[in-house]
């Protein structure tokens, strides 16, 4: 018996060790787990305020400047932004009337000037709450020392980390701020609806009255507004500001800061709000927006901003943007735009289209149009910028065949049989568009008819998951998905080689892809050149500069492919080609279902990217051939009329290194007499482009002084041409392993 008893208290001493060890560890674990957030503290200038500015200035360049070049001369645009989505009136402590004082303290904080910064007791209901609802309720609790933090530094996210550094911050600011100060700061940045900030600018929206002016039901009133700005906003929901208002009142008279008499009179008393005022509404362009939006975005994306502290200094902080936009492209682009009838009515209806102008040697985004008609609202959808769609064929030139060519996969000489390389559902797989299959084809026919079967069996070769790579990493488009055990994404064969992405890309990114076919070089799509602040400090900036990605060889290959789009492929009858004799390469699209059209091409100065669509995809029924082919011909006319910034050029530069070949159009191969001989009589020998070094037999190429001569050579003149050439073919292999990446040049 006695024996049980001692095992029995020896067990539950080893429990009891067990949960005092257990209990140890934990404390230890919590201890250095609160130990960082402890440090927490807050920048003491967030509290120096101001009174809030007006919103950024836009500058655009003078149209006679070369953007190339350092010294760029600017003048302000008759765009601003919208200013009045921020009003703050600033008020100091002995401005303020004891009732809003009291107003606030009574239903946000009311233990406010007896805690050190943390209410300890409210604190733990709070952490009660949260934990009895798992995480589902309002994780509250916060004394206005803590709710300044969290409007000064914009952090709201719930978590426990996030609320660790907050407690610890409001800690340690009441240690160095006193009461006044706080309270103060905090009446002066307090959201209170109809984009007033603090209770300044509220008095004087909601009743026309300074704060000194105020009684106490609109002093209630104010303070109703706090914990909800939208629905306890007074002009829009008077009932409920009403009922909040009236619990705010009892608080303070519980509070014994009123009588029952001062309560009586109050809730007794309407409210009598000062008229709405008018506002004069300056509708901004596509192109305005674009840089707002992008400036917002590298506010927080370079500078670690917050969005409520960068959307706050972009409408209100006085800033200086020097856009790069062309006012007189804009100009060609908004009119077209704006003119419906210039867009074609289909069987549901006037789709919507969107086009971007950049200038393909640094990334400049000159001109962008976001969708058809005069834009009459703020921030509406924009199809240049913002909306994401399918690219279909565009896609092949920068994510299948360039890739190819650096990698030494493809020449000017490489054939493939045109046939299908699978089946899907039972059907052959790719089908052509036109649903025909050619047999032996070229690079120059696959790419100038956007073949489907030759980017999917070079895919295939180079692998769908380097194309995907090369899109995403080296030319930065970020829409497209990766795999990461997502159901939908883009590393798939039909994304990278059909353009069938999962969501799609933008008009914007897609078309900035183009910029490798200039010089190599990829430049990201900027519409600006630096934020300046009130000081005229920089802020950000965009300095022009390229990624190379192919060499000047490659680029001004794949250019004179893409012109074989333009000569006899699916873009030929330009008129800004065929008529005003400016040379045009670009690339056709259109995506499965006949949901979307694009066309992107480019000429020695301008790069242009069109998209049409529905707003909603259905097919584009009624709708003869591809309308981006018009909306690029006409805009391209009047911009290369126009353009100021580069020398007018007719035709792209010919690199000395890139030569021309007379080739089999059959086989790829050196064309020699018995090749000659054996063409059918309708089909007759081409010239193919070379990089010097990579023809096929060196022997039989043709001078780069010579090219244009044998340019101009009549196709069916071989004679003369035959007996230069060599008898005994080359063996001429269309793929070859996938070599390893390439230095950089």
């Amino acid at each position: 018996m006695k024996k049980s008893k001692q095992r029995k208290k020896q067990v539950m001493a080893w429990v009891l060790g067990g949960m005092l060890a257990i209990l140890l560890l934990l404390s230890i674990g919590v201890f250095f787990w609160i130990l960082p957030y402890s440090r927490a503290t807050l920048d003491l200038s967030l509290l120096s305020l101001r009174e809030e500015g007006e919103s950024a200035k836009l500058y655009v360049p003078d149209l006679d400047c070369d953007m190339r070049e350092e010294n760029v001369t600017y003048h302000l645009s008759c765009e601003r932004l919208p200013s009045v989505n921020r009003k703050r009136k600033l008020v100091n402590f002995d401005e303020l009337p004891d009732h809003l004082v009291h107003a606030f303290i009574a239903i946000e904080d009311k233990r406010f000037f007896e805690h050190h910064g943390v209410d300890i007791i409210r604190t733990g209901h709070a952490l009660w709450d949260f934990l009895v609802h798992k995480g589902k309720a309002d994780f509250g609790g916060s004394t206005i020392t803590q709710q300044l933090i969290k409007n000064l530094t914009g952090y709201r996210d719930r978590t426990p980390e996030r609320k660790l550094t907050e407690i610890f911050t409001a800690l340690d600011l009441e240690k160095k701020v006193d009461k006044e100060t706080i309270l103060t700061v905090y009446l002066n940045v307090i959201n209170l609806g109809g984009g007033c900030e603090g209770v300044g600018a509220a008095a004087e929206y909601y009743f026309g009255k300074t704060v000194d002016e105020l009684t106490l039901p609109e002093c209630a009133a104010l303070a109703a507004i706090t914990n909800n700005p939208t629905l306890y906003n007074p002009r829009t929901h008077p009932e409920e500001n009403t009922r909040r208002q009236r619990i705010i009142l009892s608080e303070m008279k519980e509070k014994g800061y009123i009588t029952s008499q001062d309560y009586d009179t109050a809730v007794n008393t309407p409210l009598v709000l000062r008229p709405e005022p008018e506002v004069n509404p300056r509708m901004t362009s596509w192109y305005t927006e674009m840089v707002a939006a992008d400036v917002l975005r590298d506010l927080q994306a370079r500078l670690g901003y917050t969005y409520e502290k960068a959307s706050r200094l972009l409408s209100t902080g006085d800033l200086s943007i020097e856009t790069v936009m062309d006012e007189s492209l804009q100009r060609i682009l908004t009119k077209y735009y704006e003119t419906e009838e210039n867009f074609p009515m289909g069987t549901h209806g006037r789709p919507q289209s969107a086009a971007v102008i950049i200038d393909p040697h640094n990334g400049d985004i000159l001109a962008v149009a976001g969708a058809v008609g005069v834009k009459n609202a703020y921030y509406l959808q924009n199809y240049a910028t913002a909306a994401k769609r399918p690219a279909g064929s565009v896609i092949k030139p920068p994510g299948i065949y360039a890739p190819a060519l650096h990698e030494g996969l493809i020449t000017w000489g490489s054939v493939w049989e045109d046939l299908p390389v699978g089946e899907n559902e039972g059907h052959p797989w790719p089908r052509n568009a036109d649903g025909l299959y050619r047999g032996r084809v070229t690079l120059r026919d696959a790419v100038a008819h956007s073949l489907n079967t030759v980017p999917v069996a070079l895919a295939q070769q180079l692998g769908v998951e380097n194309s995907f790579r090369f899109l995403k990493e080296r030319l930065h488009m970020d829409s497209l998905i990766p795999a990461s055990g997502k159901a939908l994404h883009d590393m798939t064969l039909s994304s990278v080689a059909l353009g069938q992405q999962s969501e799609g890309v933008t008009v914007r990114e897609m078309t900035a892809a183009y910029t490798i076919f200039t010089e190599g070089l990829y430049h990201a799509p900027v519409s600006y050149r630096r934020v300046l602040d009130r000081e005229g400090n920089v802020l950000l900036e965009n300095k022009p500069r390229g990624e190379r990605v192919l060499t000047r060889n490659e680029a001004a290959l794949m250019t004179r492919l893409l012109e074989t789009v333009t000569e006899d492929g699916t873009a030929r009858g330009l008129w800004l080609k065929d008529k005003m004799g400016i040379s045009v390469a670009g690339k056709t699209g259109t995506t499965q279902n006949n949901w979307d059209r694009w066309f992107i091409g480019y000429t020695p100065r301008l790069l242009c990217g069109v998209w049409m669509g529905y707003e909603y995809p259905v097919p584009l029924e009624g709708i003869d051939g591809n309308p981006c082919l018009g909306i690029f011909d006409d805009v391209m006319i009047s911009c290369e009329t126009v353009y100021s910034r580069a020398p007018f050029r007719e035709g792209f530069e010919r690199s000395p290194e890139v030569i021309p070949v007379r080739i089999c159009p059959l086989s790829g191969q050196i064309i020699t007499p018995d090749c000659i001989n054996a063409l059918p009589a309708e089909t007759l020998p081409r010239v193919g482009w070379f990089i010097e070094g990579s023809e096929p037999r060196d022997c039989c190429r043709l001078h780069y002084s010579l090219w244009q001569e044998v340019l101009e050579m009549p196709q069916e003149d071989t004679t003369e041409l035959s007996e230069t050439l060599t008898t005994e073919p080359p063996i001429f292999t269309p793929f070859r392993p996938l070599l390893p990446k390439r230095k950089e040049p």
